[in-house]
Protein backbone atom coordinates (compact mmCIF):
# COMPACT_ATOMS: atom_id res chain seq x y z
CA UNK A 1 0.00 0.00 0.00
CA UNK A 2 1.08 3.06 -1.17
CA UNK A 3 0.87 6.44 1.01
CA UNK A 4 0.94 9.67 -0.27
CA UNK A 5 1.49 12.83 1.72
CA UNK A 6 -2.02 14.37 0.52
CA UNK A 7 -3.77 11.85 2.21
CA UNK A 8 -2.33 12.58 5.87
CA UNK A 9 -2.68 15.95 5.64
CA UNK A 10 -5.26 16.09 9.22
CA UNK A 11 -2.74 14.20 11.23
CA UNK A 12 0.13 16.67 12.32
CA UNK A 13 2.78 14.92 14.88
CA UNK A 14 2.80 17.50 17.61
CA UNK A 15 5.72 17.75 19.93
CA UNK A 16 4.09 16.23 23.88
CA UNK A 17 3.13 18.72 26.09
CA UNK A 18 6.46 19.39 28.58
CA UNK A 19 5.55 18.52 32.04
CA UNK A 20 7.23 19.83 34.58
CA UNK A 21 8.93 17.57 36.75
CA UNK A 22 8.83 17.72 40.85
CA UNK A 23 11.84 16.18 42.60
CA UNK A 24 10.74 14.59 45.92
CA UNK A 25 12.72 14.03 48.85
CA UNK A 26 12.24 10.46 49.71
CA UNK A 27 9.85 7.66 48.27
CA UNK A 28 6.81 7.24 50.07
CA UNK A 29 4.73 3.84 50.33
CA UNK A 30 2.89 4.07 47.24
CA UNK A 31 5.55 5.05 44.84
CA UNK A 32 7.78 2.04 46.69
CA UNK A 33 5.10 -0.09 45.65
CA UNK A 34 4.89 1.49 41.72
CA UNK A 35 8.82 1.01 41.94
CA UNK A 36 8.04 -2.54 42.80
CA UNK A 37 5.71 -3.57 40.51
CA UNK A 38 7.29 -1.95 37.37
CA UNK A 39 10.36 -3.90 38.42
CA UNK A 40 8.58 -7.12 38.67
CA UNK A 41 6.30 -6.45 35.08
CA UNK A 42 9.70 -5.48 32.96
CA UNK A 43 12.16 -8.18 34.82
CA UNK A 44 13.60 -10.55 32.30
CA UNK A 45 11.48 -13.85 32.02
CA UNK A 46 14.24 -16.30 31.69
CA UNK A 47 16.14 -14.29 35.09
CA UNK A 48 13.76 -14.04 37.40
CA UNK A 49 14.20 -11.83 40.57
CA UNK A 50 14.86 -14.41 42.76
CA UNK A 51 12.94 -15.32 45.82
CA UNK A 52 15.45 -14.19 48.27
CA UNK A 53 15.90 -10.99 46.54
CA UNK A 54 12.02 -10.55 46.48
CA UNK A 55 11.68 -11.12 49.74
CA UNK A 56 14.50 -8.93 51.43
CA UNK A 57 12.59 -5.94 49.49
CA UNK A 58 9.56 -6.76 50.56
CA UNK A 59 11.16 -6.68 54.52
CA UNK A 60 12.95 -3.51 54.01
CA UNK A 61 9.11 -2.14 52.70
CA UNK A 62 8.15 -3.61 55.88
CA UNK A 63 10.39 -2.03 58.25
CA UNK A 64 10.19 1.30 56.54
CA UNK A 65 6.52 1.75 57.25
CA UNK A 66 7.10 0.45 60.66
CA UNK A 67 9.76 3.04 61.06
CA UNK A 68 7.24 5.70 59.66
CA UNK A 69 4.89 4.67 62.10
CA UNK A 70 7.07 4.77 65.22
CA UNK A 71 8.22 8.33 64.17
CA UNK A 72 5.23 9.17 64.24
CA UNK A 73 3.93 7.92 67.42
CA UNK A 74 7.25 8.91 68.88
CA UNK A 75 6.45 12.67 68.12
CA UNK A 76 2.70 12.31 69.58
CA UNK A 77 4.38 11.25 72.40
CA UNK A 78 6.65 14.19 72.61
CA UNK A 79 3.88 16.38 71.81
CA UNK A 80 1.37 15.11 74.89
CA UNK A 81 4.78 15.28 77.46
CA UNK A 82 5.24 18.93 76.35
CA UNK A 83 1.22 19.52 77.04
CA UNK A 84 1.98 17.46 80.76
CA UNK A 85 5.25 19.90 81.42
CA UNK A 86 3.15 23.24 80.35
CA UNK A 87 0.05 22.18 82.50
CA UNK A 88 2.80 21.46 85.41
CA UNK A 89 3.97 25.13 84.76
CA UNK A 90 0.37 26.63 85.25
CA UNK A 91 0.72 28.67 88.86
CA UNK A 92 4.51 28.70 89.12
CA UNK A 93 6.96 30.99 88.81
CA UNK A 94 9.33 30.53 86.17
CA UNK A 95 12.87 31.99 85.03
CA UNK A 96 12.58 31.98 80.99
CA UNK A 97 15.91 32.47 78.73
CA UNK A 98 15.04 34.71 76.05
CA UNK A 99 18.37 34.82 74.32
CA UNK A 100 22.10 36.58 74.64
CA UNK A 101 22.49 36.65 78.57
CA UNK A 102 18.71 37.70 78.79
CA UNK A 103 16.70 36.49 81.30
CA UNK A 104 12.89 37.32 82.37
CA UNK A 105 10.54 35.85 84.91
CA UNK A 106 6.98 35.49 85.53
CA UNK A 107 3.96 33.43 86.67
CA UNK A 108 3.12 30.96 84.64
CA UNK A 109 -0.92 32.04 83.72
CA UNK A 110 -1.76 30.08 80.71
CA UNK A 111 -0.83 27.63 77.97
CA UNK A 112 -1.98 26.83 74.44
CA UNK A 113 -0.73 24.77 71.69
CA UNK A 114 0.33 25.51 68.13
CA UNK A 115 1.39 23.72 65.24
CA UNK A 116 1.56 20.77 68.09
CA UNK A 117 4.06 22.64 70.00
CA UNK A 118 3.03 23.29 73.86
CA UNK A 119 3.49 27.07 75.01
CA UNK A 120 3.35 28.82 78.01
CA UNK A 121 1.82 32.61 78.19
CA UNK A 122 3.95 34.74 81.25
CA UNK A 123 2.29 38.13 81.53
CA UNK A 124 1.13 38.52 78.20
CA UNK A 125 3.68 37.08 76.33
CA UNK A 126 4.14 33.39 75.03
CA UNK A 127 7.50 31.66 75.26
CA UNK A 128 8.39 27.84 74.23
CA UNK A 129 9.14 25.55 77.05
CA UNK A 130 12.72 24.94 76.01
CA UNK A 131 12.97 28.77 77.04
CA UNK A 132 11.91 27.96 80.65
CA UNK A 133 15.61 28.26 82.42
CA UNK A 134 14.24 27.31 85.84
CA UNK A 135 10.85 27.08 87.83
CA UNK A 136 10.18 28.17 91.46
CA UNK A 137 7.85 25.39 93.29
CA UNK A 138 6.07 28.24 94.89
CA UNK A 139 4.77 31.49 93.60
CA UNK A 140 5.65 34.72 95.10
CA UNK A 141 4.28 35.88 97.87
CA UNK A 142 1.99 38.98 96.66
CA UNK A 143 -0.96 41.07 98.83
CA UNK A 144 -3.33 38.11 97.51
CA UNK A 145 -1.68 34.84 98.89
CA UNK A 146 -0.09 35.91 102.07
CA UNK A 147 -1.89 35.21 105.40
CA UNK A 148 -1.87 37.00 108.36
CA UNK A 149 -2.52 35.57 111.90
Amino acid sequence: MVVNSTQITGLKAEAPEAVERVPMKMLGQNEFLKLLVTQMRNQDPMQPVSDTEFIAQMAQFSSLEQTKTMSADITKLRQGNDFLQATNLLGKEVRLHLGDMEFTKGIVTDLNVKDGEARIIVGDKTYTLDQVNSVSSEAPETEENTTTE
